[in-house]
């Protein structure tokens, strides 16, 4: 499914206008009370802050909302995951089970939920459905949406790495656009096993139909964030795009450089800035798609903000407060220089994010659960100290 890239004059940004909805005489108000009564004035902009999906809301207005699934046993343990099927530690399900809460609250229907084959982002998309008291939305796995291949350090630690070949290095492999990790030999028990996998093969059914992918998956020896946004493009092009064209509310449930090359094309990022994009788990961020009479049919509202500490812009909304979102950023970031894990939500049920020494061996004990068939995983507690 792997297909050369979009050119950048093959997809002009006009495809993704933003709409730019103003209100004059709200403006005139708003300036007037600044003048005469500064601190009612800077309530008046955060009320409107929090109703602004509200208000800028047309009738044809629809959903995309992205959330990268909740922390699973290698997010704990600092490692590189890629296309290793890991699960979801207890706090992974913890942080899912939030995101709920917090789409429930949101209010908005979904009418299908994307997602890829990976169990991490699978358990979570049917927790988030079923906490939002929406478990019959059909849910589509899609290898197109597995997180982005990291080669040969599938399974290493980024701070041991960080020893090794130096901090920018490593950065570069996680956040670089066209940086390949070293390629993985076929012959490694963990590419083995991923090659292996049945899911990755088309199963076909009675009357000829097909109870997996169309055809095999290839299975990449390692990708750059260029090669995963090849296959998410083709995602977009052929579900995401149409589904909202066609007035569907779309959930998308992925990996961390799967949903930032979503963003990349979702936001107009360029290939430099694309840098900056960061998602923490289990945070939902939620785009407006608006009708438009341009080529792709779809055009995104307003900017809500900026990404990091970055000046490029972020056209969805996060549904958690964004100090607390950009505090799992800085902390997902300095995984090269600090061997900890990140939580977007804390023990003591406050809306802040934890971190705590990342899992090894030695130092934090496991649950192995069955589920029958003979097939068992581990399940992590979260690592201490917890700070």
């Amino acid at each position: 499914f792997f297909v050369a890239p979009p050119s950048s004059s093959a997809r002009p940004r006009s495809q993704l206008a933003r709409s730019r909805p103003r209100s004059s005489r709200g403006m005139l108000l708003l300036l007037a009370v600044s003048a005469l009564h500064p601190p009612l004035a800077a309530t008046v902009q955060r009320r409107c802050r929090r109703r602004a999906v509200y208000l800028a809301e047309s009738p044809g207005a629809k959903k995309l909302t992205l959330i990268r699934h909740g922390q699973s046993e290698w997010n704990l343990a600092n490692r590189f995951t890629g296309w290793v099927d890991v699960d979801l530690t207890t706090r992974g399900i913890q942080e899912a089970r939030e995101a709920a809460r917090a789409l429930k609250a949101d209010g908005t229907e979904y009418d299908l939920v994307l997602t890829s084959c990976l169990r991490r982002a699978v358990r979570t998309s049917c927790l988030l459905l079923s906490g939002a008291g929406r478990p019959a939305v059909p849910m589509v796995k899609d290898a197109r949406l597995n997180e982005q291949h990291a080669g040969a350090l599938t399974g290493r630690n980024k701070r041991s790495l960080a020893k090794e070949h130096g901090h920018e290095q490593v950065m570069r492999w996680r956040r670089g656009f066209a940086v390949p990790p070293p390629p993985i030999s076929t012959k490694a028990p963990l590419q083995s096993a991923i090659c292996r996998d049945e899911r990755y093969r088309r199963r076909p059914c009675a009357g000829g139909a097909s109870g997996g992918p169309s055809q095999d998956v290839v299975v990449p020896r390692g990708e750059t964030f260029r090669d995963c946004l090849e296959r998410v493009s083709e995602v977009w092009s052929d579900t995401v795009e149409p589904a909202l064209r066609d007035g569907k509310n779309v959930l998308v449930v992925s990996h961390g450089n799967a949903l930032r090359a979503l963003i990349k094309l979702v936001d107009g990022v360029s290939d430099e800035d694309a840098y900056h994009l960061d998602m923490p788990t289990a945070c939902p961020l939620v785009y407006e798609a608006l009708p438009s009479a341009g080529p792709s049919g779809v055009r995104f509202g307003d900017a809500h903000g900026t990404w990091g500490t970055s000046s490029v812009l972020r056209h969805g909304r996060f549904l958690y407060d964004e100090g607390r979102v950009q505090q799992a950023q800085e902390m997902m970031r300095s995984q090269v220089l600090r061997d900890i894990a990140v939580s977007t939500i804390s023990s003591t049920g406050s809306s802040g994010i934890a971190t705590c020494d990342a899992w090894s061996e030695e130092g934090v004990s496991s649950v192995r659960v069955s589920v029958g068939d003979g097939e068992s995983f581990n399940v992590r507690t979260m690592g201490k100290p917890e700070r």
